[in-house]
């Protein structure tokens, strides 16, 4: 049966949107800024409408049906051009009170979060910002139905769907406790084979449906190239591996701004607090790598926002005040 659009009561579409987003009726009502018995009247309409139960209530909350499904892949885009058409004429970054939503993996949150912050704070302070982790389920459908704005990543999803800015290079170092009892200043290949490593945990065991993501980043970029490792730990994190191995005997690959950051930390507690815990030595690795390119990625539909064309354009400024 073909649905009348004379009888369709429009507001409803991202009252269906937001509850497609939050699976959640008072989420989804906090995003809207409306009341939850309102939402659930909106949604008691939407089933009205379309006939279908849309959203099966779950211990998990609110599971959308085939129906809904299919209708969020013909609604979403309309109300993504809907919202760019608008924003074009009106966008205004100080009155704006968009949420921006992006994922990352931990060592780049830990070191970029707090100038996207100050950055938001001083040019748009009604933002909101969201940081998703970088094991999300299906990335790039994310991207596409709006539930993300962007992601940041060392790795391109391959499809050209997306787009992507590179906005920095990333050096990697091996790192081991200032004070260990092998290490001084360098590192051979076969020290780095035999000796124990910290690693992360590989991408591919957090996030199983994202093709796109096979092993660890350095596993991504050498491939088979990487040298055998003897790693005897894995971890969630980037930003734990320092301490880890500032107590142990260990070593591991992280970016260098991480290792950095860390014995500028170390240092600091040092001469606040005569705190004697070893810092970090950073050694070449030895083997050639890829640079890493730390890369925006956005869906194409997203280009010729304004908002979107007024973060991306900042973003790219804002990289540049990290440690070099």
């Amino acid at each position: 049966m073909q649905l009348n659009l004379r009888a369709l009561d429009l507001n409803l579409l991202p009252v269906f949107d937001a509850l497609m987003r939050e699976h959640h009726l008072s989420r989804a009502a906090e995003h809207l800024a409306m009341s939850q018995p309102a939402v659930s009247n909106a949604l008691k309409r939407l089933r009205q409408t379309f006939n279908d139960d849309l959203f099966v209530r779950t211990s998990q909350g609110l599971k959308p049906t085939a129906r809904a499904q299919e209708l969020q892949q013909a609604i979403q885009p309309a109300l993504r051009l809907i919202q760019t058409a608008c924003m074009e004429s009106n966008f205004d970054p100080a009155n704006s009170q968009q949420t921006l939503q992006i994922s990352l993996n931990s060592a780049t949150e830990y070191l970029i979060a707090p100038l996207i912050h100050k950055w938001l704070q001083a040019e748009a302070p009604h933002m909101k910002l969201q940081l998703q982790p970088d094991h999300l389920d299906d990335i790039p459908a994310q991207l596409k139905e709006g539930r993300l704005d962007f992601a940041l990543d060392y790795v391109g999803f391959g499809n050209e769907q997306f787009q992507s800015l590179k906005l920095t290079e990333e050096d990697l170092v091996v790192v081991c406790r200032a004070k260990h009892p092998l290490l001084n200043g360098k590192i051979t290949l076969e020290e780095f084979e035999t000796l124990p490593q910290a690693s992360l945990i590989p991408r591919s065991s957090l996030a199983h449906k994202q093709s796109h993501l096979r092993g660890t980043p350095i596993e991504q970029l050498m491939v088979k190239d990487l040298p055998a490792r003897n790693i005897t730990m894995h971890v969630a994190s980037f930003v734990s591996i320092p301490n880890i191995i500032a107590q142990s005997d260990l070593i591991a690959i992280i970016p260098k701004r991480i290792a950095q950051q860390f014995n500028h930390s170390q240092h600091f507690n040092q001469s606040q607090q005569s705190n004697q815990q070893a810092a970090l030595q950073c050694l070449a690795l030895p083997f050639n790598y890829p640079k890493v390119s730390i890369q925006l990625l956005w869906h194409k539909s997203r280009e010729h926002d304004m908002a979107h064309q007024w973060v991306r354009e900042s973003m790219a400024k804002l990289i540049q005040l990290l440690p070099s």
